[in-house]
């Protein structure tokens, strides 16, 4: 029994480059995740991206010991303990790694000390430190370097040693070969090692390795959040031991065990743009997010279904289009869908109306009903406290300004509504129409005569049964005859596996655009909401295409328009990013105006079928306050030092000159707007002046006048990009969304930008390409 230890020892401190300590599962230089970033090359410190406790263990030939190492790591370092009764010791081990060049390569150092348990050891005091390098400029390629340190023992000396290694995948992650060599030295001779591993399973992998004498073989199994792995070596043709190791990780790897039947809930109650983080919260997922993972959920083979509780609605009418969407893929995947709804309206049922099953809550209701539009007109009010809105606007749809200049809806307004009312409404029916069987004709009938109570719901066939949201998995296994295992959408993202693929990984880049369209910088300004400020969409998108393995990029639209000026420096970057890769636009609730404008020269455009866009038309002016100034007994007089020096003063209104000049001012900026729009659209000055005016459109309108080039959502968009810049979408592509909330988050009220934004858009000098905001239900 001593003899085999003895033996196992010996085989360890050799084959761990002299120094005494645990033997790594496999020694590969340009490999360390299969082993130990500590044992094998520092640099995988930084390949770390969660937290990890391992125990490991030595056997022998005849016998199984106790555990004998135990190690922490952690993003970008580790620390671990190995100790040794026959040798009465013990060694610490820590480092730290970090990665350059955006993964393409990574440096890390080592430290290491040893504590012997008895006096007189010559590994008093003694210390050692190992430097480790690592390149992978290619997903399919690894070169790895490690040094080190040796000792100089009262009855020997141990070298320093120098390690080299390359690894390459010729088969993607599936199989990995790995060839080592160990530089000669003083005292040790060079070594020649090849080895192998090969995952024939999600989940587990088989490796071996193999030296002039000696062979290595392993296995290694994960499941989920544990992995236990094995090795056993074989010197001059004899069993001589080997080590196991038990693995348990913050983050979820692939599941061997995993079997299929398995259930996703899923509340579409998160429909924000952006990510978002709470002060010294997590990071909270985007609308682009949950719809990414849908999709990958659409394509998992262990999950049968969904279920979807639609709870606090389902947010904009086109969010509701692409959540449906997102439905209809599971759908045709053969995947189950059940909802359950508490009050339904227009978009929450559009997307219900999809499901093999629809429950409502008894105490709830289907308010079906159709869309109608309201506007708002403040001129009356602005008049009673003597403000003047001094504006102008070019397009005879252009109706932005109109909230402020008139008391009534204009007739081009009333037009240009009544047509995307139609348009979104024709997409509702014919939704709600083929996923409930429903006649068209039936289904008015049935908007004429609601909202519906429960038990009318479901007699008119809208809903299926009533039920509480606790009995819903009772009747979905009663439907599917089988229990059923049920697991929130936030922990099946949890499970997904971490990704394994080396180097710059090649990616999609997906910048979100949302808010009014501000010069400067983005954030929150009440009452106008999120602000995009042009000089923050800029950085972004720098920041996108800058980022290693970046493909293609996606910009992701939700944006009413604002300032003329940042809506041409967004454009301009925009084509600049074009010059490096392919860029998509996806369009979401709104596009319009200088959401439009921005968009137009990306190589193409998606928008939904119930996504608002266009509007392409100027509006300026001022705001005169001289009546309410004189109301409360305050006379102003000017005293000019030109002409026009005081035309853009809000203490008078315009003379009739400076309304020729603002005229022109207009005249020009909508000729730029629509030579722009005719420029990235491919298309003549008429065709884009005819489509103009002013005028908003639906996504599905858009398309047959030519400005948007698809219908589909950001999903959508995701995937052309994806084909675009050959990024492999299995089964979705790499994505990174910009921008990203910082550490601590979000601190302080919404709208802590106060006022002094909105002042700045509304007493602007310059063109506003500005949507008429719409209250659609």
């Amino acid at each position: 029994m001593r003899s085999s230890i003895v033996l196992m020892v010996f085989a360890v401190i050799t084959a761990a480059g002299g120094l005494p300590g645990p033997e790594p599962l496999f020694d590969w230089t340009a490999y360390p995740e299969v082993g130990d970033a500590d044992l094998v090359n520092p640099a995988g410190y930084a390949l770390f991206s969660d937290v990890g406790l391992s125990i490991g263990v030595c056997y022998t030939d005849t016998s199984l010991e106790e555990p004998d190492r135990i190690s922490l790591r952690f993003p970008g370092g580790g620390f671990s303990g190995w100790w040794c009764d026959e040798q009465s010791l013990r060694r610490f081990d820590s480092g730290a790694g970090i990665e350059l060049f955006g993964g393409m390569s990574s440096v890390g150092v080592g430290y290491t000390w040893f504590d012997p348990t008895v006096g007189n050891s010559p590994w008093e005091g003694r210390k050692a430190w190992q430097l480790g390098y690592l390149l992978r400029p290619a997903e399919w390629l690894s070169l790895g370097a490690v040094r080190r340190s040796g000792a100089d023992l009262p009855s020997r000396e141990i070298d320093t040693e120098y390690r080299v290694g390359v690894a390459g995948r010729p088969l993607g992650d599936r199989l990995t070969v790995v060839a080592n060599y160990r530089l000669e030295s003083d005292h040790t001779e060079d070594l020649l090692t090849g080895g192998l591993e090969y995952r024939p399973l999600h989940g587990l992998a088989i490796s071996a390795e193999a030296g002039e004498d000696f062979v290595k073989a392993g296995l290694s199994a994960e499941l989920g959040y544990l992995t236990l792995s094995g090795t056993a070596r074989s010197d001059e043709n004899e069993l001589s031991g080997g080590r196991a190791e038990i693995t348990l990780t913050s983050r979820a790897r692939e599941n061997l065990l995993r079997g299929g039947g398995r259930f996703v809930r899923f509340t579409p109650a998160e429909t924000e743009e952006e990510r978002t983080r709470p002060f010294l919260g997590s990071v909270r997922p985007c609308f682009t997010d949950r719809m990414l993972l849908l999709h990958r959920l659409a394509q998992d083979p262990s999950v049968d279904g969904v279920i979807l509780e639609v709870k606090k609605g389902t947010g904009s009418l086109a969010q509701a289009e692409e959540l449906r969407g997102a439905l209809q893929r599971l759908r045709a995947r053969g995947k189950r869908i059940y909802v359950f709804l508490e009050n339904a309206g227009n978009g929450d049922y559009y997307v219900a109306s999809l499901a093999d099953e629809i429950y409502v809550h008894p105490g709830g209701g289907v308010s079906f009903l159709g869309l109608s539009s309201f506007g708002f007109f403040a001129r009356d009010f602005l008049d009673r406290i003597g403000i003047y809105p001094d504006m102008m606007h070019i397009g005879k749809y252009k109706s932005a300004s109109d909230m402020l200049t008139r008391s009534s809806m204009s007739e081009a307004q009333r037009e240009a509504t009544t047509a995307y009312l139609g348009s979104s409404q024709e997409e509702l029916v014919r939704g709600v129409s083929s996923g409930r069987g429903l006649e068209p004709a039936q289904l008015r009938l049935l908007m004429e005569t609601g909202p519906h109570t429960p038990s009318r719901a479901v007699q008119a066939g809208l809903v299926d049964a009533t039920a509480h949201s606790d009995e819903v998995e009772d009747l979905v296994e009663a439907d599917l005859g089988r229990s059923v295992s049920v697991l929130p959408l936030e922990r099946y993202s949890r499970e997904i596996p971490v990704d394994r693929e080396w180097g710059p990984q090649r990616h999609v880049a997906v910048v979100v655009a949302s808010g009014a369209i501000f010069q400067g910088e983005s954030g929150d300004a009440f009452p106008m909401g999120e602000v995009l400020g042009s000089e923050s969409y800029a950085e972004t998108l720098e920041e996108a295409v800058s980022e290693p393995g970046v493909a293609a990029l996606v910009v992701r639209i939700d944006s009413p328009g604002g300032d003329g000026l940042a809506s041409e420096d967004m454009l301009h970057a925009l084509e600049r990013a074009r010059e490096k890769v392919p860029v998509v636009v996806s369009m979401g609730t709104v596009a319009g105006s200088g959401g439009y404008y921005m968009a137009c020269g990306a190589d193409v455009i998606f928008a939904d079928h119930m996504t608002l866009t266009g509007s392409i038309g100027v509006i300026m002016g001022k705001f005169s306050v001289r009546d309410m100034l004189t109301s409360l007994g305050i006379n102003t007089e000017e005293v000019a030092g030109a002409p026009r020096s005081g035309m853009w003063s809000m203490l008078r209104r315009f003379t009739e000159e400076e309304r020729v000049v603002q005229r022109e001012l207009l005249e020009d900026s909508y000729q730029m707007f629509v030579d722009r729009v005719a420029e990235g659209r491919g298309m003549t000055y008429s065709q884009v002046d005819s489509v103009a005016r002013g005028r908003v459109w639906t996504g599905a309108d858009a398309l047959e006048e030519g400005l948007v080039d698809r219908i589909g959502g950001v999903t959508d968009a995701v995937m052309a990009a994806a084909r675009m810049g050959g990024v492999e979408a299995d089964p979705v592509p790499r994505v990174r969304i910009y921008p990203r909330p910082s550490f601590p988050g979000q601190i302080g009220l919404p709208g802590s930008m106060a006022f002094s934004d909105l002042e700045e858009l509304l007493s602007t000098t310059g063109p506003l390409y500005l949507m008429q905001p719409v209250v659609m239900e």
